[in-house]
């Protein structure tokens, strides 16, 4: 009996041991100062897709271009949200307020894996409508996922 129980707490604790020894190897915390390099890449990928998005208002877009260039910046699901927003836009014309520029206030909460990084991102939209220009912080979590040798927008929503 006491052969047994020796042995059952021997396993237990290799166990315990295992556990706590393997954690996952590809999750890595950024220990940069504030995230910096997280920030930046998010903030230009909002900024292309906003500069993109801003391409409606010309009358000469061309509709392959501009889905050939969103491809290159977002991924699914985002990705065909935007086409089909972009098809909804263009089929049925409407007043779309302008995004004059896209700033990140703050970045938490960063979690970098193999080909995936999500944060916490507090981002300042300046936008412009016919009559007026406003800013907006929304905080959102950020979702963004490596192609090749690219980082793409996979996902952003309301935090």
């Amino acid at each position: 009996m006491k052969k047994a129980l020796l042995f059952f707490l021997i396993l237990v604790t290799t166990m315990l041991y295992a556990k706590i020894g393997f954690v996952d190897a590809k999750t890595k915390w950024s220990i940069q100062s504030n995230f910096e390099k997280e920030k930046k890449l998010i903030e230009q990928l909002f900024k292309e897709r906003a500069n993109l998005w801003n391409e409606i208002y010309k009358e000469d877009m061309d509709q392959e271009i501009w889905m050939e260039e969103l491809q290159k910046i977002v991924t699914n699901p985002l990705l065909s949200f935007d086409e089909e927003a972009f098809r909804q836009v263009y089929e049925y014309p409407t007043d779309m307020d302008k995004v004059v520029d896209v700033n990140i206030s703050n970045i938490e909460d960063v979690v970098c894996k193999k080909n995936e990084i999500t944060a916490k991102v507090n981002i300042i939209w300046k936008m412009e409508s016919l009559d007026t220009k406003y800013e907006e912080e929304i905080t959102y979590n950020v979702l963004l996922k490596q192609e090749g040798e690219h980082w793409k927008i996979s996902d952003y929503n309301l935090n």
